[in-house]
């Protein structure tokens, strides 16, 4: 099943920051896709499994510097 989840972001606001968490989000198990909208504040991410894979992401977000937060979750 595939689900979507959406963070609040805080503190990325360039493509470099974006980039850098695409790049290390992808690698996580249950990501599907991931795209960081910095202008929006935003982390977009389609994935299948549990809801852990949000926390994973909100931790790895956090481990790179930023602040980050489930903020809306939907199963498709």
């Amino acid at each position: 099943m595939n689900k979507k989840g959406i963070l609040s972001l805080k503190g990325a606001n360039c493509a470099s920051c974006a980039y850098t968490i695409e790049h290390v989000g992808r690698k996580i198990a249950g990501i599907e896709d991931i795209r960081v909208q910095a202008g929006e504040e935003r982390v977009y991410v389609n994935y299948s499994g549990s809801s852990d894979v949000l926390d994973k992401i909100t931790g790895l977000v956090e481990n790179i510097g930023y602040e980050a937060e489930v903020i809306e979750t939907e199963a498709k």
